[in-house]
């Protein structure tokens, strides 16, 4: 192989002749010259696309621009248009505001030169007056001076009608003073014939002395004629005299002539004769055919009744000092049934009611008692022979407390006069036959007891025809609240019966009722009576029914005679003795002693000394002048003290009184 070949084939050799680079032949550097320039000029030509596309979007966001100030232009233009028009507008109102004006301002000025021209037209009028008055002011001033002269007969003229001025006034005042007596002197004459007719009504007042059960009674009846907010006369009422026997209080009842119920409560004072209805004693519901009890000193208990449309079992009580009603809620959950026409009495802490109806005409026979002190009711089984079931009967409680007696009634079939006593200790029943003429049966009356004595008086007998039938459902009555209880078609009673419940028993008549036959107006179904210690209160109405006489039959009793008699013989034997009084007024620390002085030269008594002694026998003086009691104080509670009195005469000389012994209060 030759040297100066290279081996291609060997790639790791090397050939001198690789050093050397190949010549270029002309023609080959001819042709790469323009492709050098190409490129060149290609990439110059890019670069001007590319100011060419930076120009364009120059000038397009330039463009923007423009367009978007020229769309800016042609708003502040629009708003430039609108503004000249609306001002264009205003300054078009302004010249028609001013043209209106201007309008007016000739208006006035044409009205102003008018009133002008009449202005002028009065002046010359006014100047022609001017000279007409100065020449009557001429005229005057000569009259003036006529005048003058007869100011000072006016002068004295004045003086004179001054000074009659005066006696006018004076002789007027007399007048008054005239007619102030006159008018004082009518009202005292008023106030007598008032008095004159007040006394002719007294006068009318009856002694009588009957003799019942073989003894003599005094019997004093009065009628007084009665003032005020007198209530009208009413049916199924309740009438009770206050603890202290000083008012009388009526409530509740339907009246004839009022469909409602009546929910005021009526109160006399037997101390003025005056009816009152305070408006504060209304009661919650209007009631009927319901009970009254006096508890303790100033409490009135209303139970049950009727309030027209269902029964009652709600208790309610009337304070008679501040005549205000006030609920009554009961502890426990036994509770006597809604009634009506029931019975009630008060003994001792208790209130006791008896029998009644429901509103659906059942009649009852049981007995329920309210224990004062704890508000709780208590049903009583009772033992013995107890009275049948009835309404509209009267119960009342023994003075002792032992015994509540039952009276009359009516038992669904007819009315009854039959007569029962509970003991109430052993809650046993008996009924008594008394002997003697018996009263009428009768219902809706009113009994007492007094002493040893139990009066009835009043009440209804011929039973109505829906009571007799034995319909007194509030349905079968048609809705009448008072024919559910009874009906209206009665006979009125006004008699007074007396049983001697323990002598015997027997019957007396105290009192026929004659009164009440020419009374036709009498309700059938009211309770007008009621009776208080020894004295029976009945309430009669006048022709309009108005409750406006009152007729008070006051008893006295044998014993009470004979208590009489026995202290006058008393007086007159003591006549000329010194005596302590046996009425001393005790509480816990104090005694009020009185003494009366002998009749005989009691006018030169100068004065009295009063000793006390304990039990000790110490004897102390508590008392020395003229008058005839004193209350010695700072004494112990439930203590004996012994006193006696002495008198003192002008000439030195005394009496002594019986020594008497006093207790004070525990």
């Amino acid at each position: 192989m030759r040297a100066d070949r290279h081996d291609y084939s060997n790639p790791g050799s090397v050939c001198c002749c690789d050093t050397v680079p190949p010549k270029k032949d002309k023609k080959d550097e001819k042709k790469e010259e323009p492709e050098d320039k190409v490129q060149a000029e290609l990439a110059a030509l890019q670069g001007a696309k590319q100011d060419l596309e930076l120009g364009h979007a120059i000038l397009v966001d330039k463009l923007r621009q423009c367009k978007a100030e020229n769309d800016r232009l042609l708003q502040e233009i629009d708003n430039y248009k609108a503004r000249i028009t609306n001002a264009t507008q205003d300054y078009v109102d302004i010249l028609q505001h001013r043209e209106e004006q201007i309008k007016a301002a000739d208006a006035r000025a044409g009205t102003l030169q008018q009133q002008l021209d009449k202005l002028q037209a009065e002046i010359a009028q006014k100047t022609e007056e001017i000279a007409k008055l100065k020449e009557v002011n001429a005229s005057q001033a000569e009259r003036l001076e006529d005048a003058a002269s007869m100011v000072s007969d006016k002068e004295r003229l004045e003086d004179t009608v001054k000074k009659q001025h005066d006696l006018i006034e004076q002789r007027g005042a007399e007048i008054k003073v005239s007619k102030a007596q006159i008018d004082s002197k009518d009202a005292a004459l008023e106030k007598a014939r008032s008095q004159i007719e007040e006394l002719s009504l007294r006068c009318q007042a009856t002694t009588q002395l009957r003799v019942l059960f073989g003894e003599v009674w005094l019997v004093q009846t009065t009628h007084v004629k009665l003032k005020g907010s007198v209530p009208h006369d009413r049916e199924y009422n309740v009438l009770a005299a206050t603890a202290g026997g000083k008012q009388l209080v009526l409530h509740g009842g339907q009246s004839r002539t009022h469909e409602s119920l009546a929910r005021e409560t009526a109160v006399l004072s037997l101390d003025t004769l005056q009816w009152e209805q305070p408006e504060t004693a209304v009661h919650p519901t209007g009631l009927l055919a319901h009970t009254a009890t006096v508890t303790g000193r100033n409490k009135l208990m209303v139970f049950g009744g009727s309030t027209g449309e269902d029964a009652s079992a709600a208790a309610t009580v009337l304070s008679t000092d501040t005549m205000r009603w006030s609920s009554i809620t009961a502890n426990g959950l036994n509770q006597p049934p809604p009634r009506l026409s029931h019975a009630a009495a008060a003994l001792r802490d208790k209130v006791y009611i008896f029998g009644g109806m429901t509103i659906n005409g059942h009649l009852l026979n049981d007995l329920w008692a309210l224990d004062l002190d704890s508000m709780t009711w208590s049903h009583c089984t009772c033992y013995g022979l107890a009275p049948s079931a009835r309404k509209g009967a009267s119960l009342c409680a023994t003075e002792d407390g032992r015994r509540l007696y039952l009276v009359g009634g009516h038992d669904g079939r007819k009315l009854l006069n039959d007569c029962y006593y509970l003991e109430v200790e052993r809650l046993m029943w008996s009924q008594i036959t008394p002997s003697g003429p018996a009263p009428e049966p009768r219902e809706q009356h009113v009994a007492a007891v007094l002493g040893k004595y139990l009066f009835i008086t009043g009440g209804c007998s011929e039973a109505p025809a829906a009571a007799a039938a034995g319909a007194g459902s509030l349905a079968a009555a048609g809705g009448d609240a008072a024919a559910a209880v009874g009906g209206m078609v009665g006979k009125r009673l006004t008699d007074t019966y007396v049983l001697d419940m323990y002598t015997g028993p027997a019957w007396e008549q105290l009192d026929d009722g004659a009164w009440g036959n020419n009374l036709v107006w009498l309700k059938q179904m009211s309770v007008n009576s009621v009776m208080h210690g020894s004295r029976l209160f009945t309430l009669r109405p006048n022709l309009h029914e108005q409750l406006e006489e009152l007729m008070v039959m006051e008893l006295t009793l044998p014993e009470d005679i004979e208590r009489m008699k026995t202290a006058k013989r008393r007086d007159k034997e003591q006549v000329n003795v010194l005596e302590l009084l046996s009425d001393a007024a005790a509480t816990s620390s104090s005694l009020e002693v009185s003494w009366r002085p002998p009749s005989k030269n009691s006018e030169r008594i100068t004065g009295y000394k009063l000793m006390v002694a304990t039990s000790t026998g110490v004897a102390r003086e508590v008392f020395q002048g003229k008058g005839l009691s004193h209350t010695v104080t700072g004494l112990k509670p439930a203590a004996e003290y012994v006193f006696c009195v002495k008198a003192t005469y002008d000439d030195g000389s005394f009496v002594w009184s019986e020594s008497k012994a006093f207790t004070t209060k525990s």
